[in-house]
């Protein structure tokens, strides 16, 4: 389970990942913390750890008094310390892509969250790969603003949160990740927008063993299909019904066969199955779980949007054998895909201010 540690001026912070089964996009509205998705989905365990050390920077240039007399303030160059970033992905590569969490560093600081005099050293590694559906860029951008709060004990924890969407919708890598980590366990985001306002979302517990399987040739950046009207248009024609058909009862693990059921049918009515790799990915899980004969007690279901599957039980109430788990994942990997053993995280306390119940922001 990913949790945080700190220690002097340096804090160690582990952010889960999140898997989207279903959703809809919204990116009418001007500003980011409006835009999002409405969807459904999961937190994991699996994620990014992130080790992050502060340092202050002082003008020694200047003695500090002179015949008594204490010297001018030190003149701002308008040009803030600047912090090292090293990024690992799940096998050890060092990735040069960092513009990410420099864009979040660079609005901390507009934020007053950072003075111009600090800077930082960040050590990011990631658990699973990159655009694939496991949510990465959004559980990195969380762990930041974790770990900036927690080192210099500035703002509170929604303002990172609003932050980390709002970089995570300029640079199009996700629409409602920020937002379901937020909540944890398994989400149904029933209006779009930043965590705590607009966006809303309500979670349950599901501790359960999950796998996680892609195809790691071809990833698939969410912009894509973002971008795209007419995939905007199939996804959110799909993804608004299942959002509504969910949002009839209560959310709680009663609603877990449902989720299953709307999964799939966002699948095919999006036309997201259709794709060759997505397409490919899917069918060779379902050839090894057929195998094995295990299709009746697990299900199979896209994670969106990378050429990924997620494997989870059937019904919450009964177990999974974790030898046939492990056995469905040696026949998949044999067969030339990458596999992952997570789990389902825990739900997470509720922002102050957010609406508790359902029926207030049913659609």
């Amino acid at each position: 389970m990913c949790s945080s540690r700190m220690m002097g001026n340096t804090t160690e912070v582990c952010v889960g990942g999140h898997i989207t089964l279903l959703f809809s996009i919204d990116t009418s509205a001007r500003l980011p913390r409006n835009q999002g998705s409405r969807g459904a989905g999961f937190t994991i365990d699996h994620g990014v750890n992130l080790k992050a050390q502060l340092f202050k920077h002082h003008d020694r240039s200047l003695p500090e008094k002179m015949n008594g007399i204490v010297p001018d303030a030190r003149q701002k160059t308008g040009r803030p310390e600047e912090s090292e970033i090293s990024i690992v992905d799940r096998r050890g590569a060092h990735i040069e892509q960092k513009s990410l969490y420099e864009d979040m560093i660079e609005a901390c600081r507009h934020a007053r969250l950072l003075r111009e005099d600090e800077s930082l050293h960040v050590e990011i590694a990631l658990d699973c790969p990159r655009s694939q559906g496991f949510g990465m860029s959004a559980s990195g951008l969380m762990a930041l603003g974790q770990a900036i709060e927690a080192l210099t004990g500035r703002g509170v924890a929604s303002q990172y949160l609003k932050i980390a969407h709002r970089i995570e919708r300029q640079h199009g890598s996700g629409l409602g990740d920020v937002l379901g980590c937020s909540v944890g366990g398994v989400e149904l985001r029933i209006q779009p927008g930043a965590p705590s306002w607009p966006g809303h979302a309500v979670s349950f517990d599901a501790p359960t063993p999950v796998l996680l399987i892609w195809e790691e040739s071809e990833a698939r950046h969410t912009s894509i299909y973002i971008d795209d009207e007419q995939w905007q248009a199939s996804i959110t024609k799909a993804g608004d019904a299942c959002v509504e058909v969910l949002a009839q009862k209560p959310w709680s693990v009663k609603q877990w066969p449902e989720l299953l059921k709307q999964s799939r049918l966002f699948a095919e009515a999006s036309g997201l199955f259709e794709e060759p790799v997505r397409a490919l990915v899917y069918q060779t899980v379902m050839d090894s779980m057929l195998e094995l004969n295990v299709q009746g007690t697990l299900a199979a279901r896209l994670c969106m949007l990378g050429n990924s599957v997620v494997v989870l039980p059937r019904r919450l109430d009964e177990p999974l054998d974790s030898e046939s788990l492990k056995q469905l994942a040696d026949v998949i990997e044999a067969r030339g895909l990458h596999v992952l053993m997570s789990s389902i995280s825990p739900t997470v306390n509720p922002i102050q201010g957010a609406p508790n119940q359902l029926d207030s922001h049913r659609a």
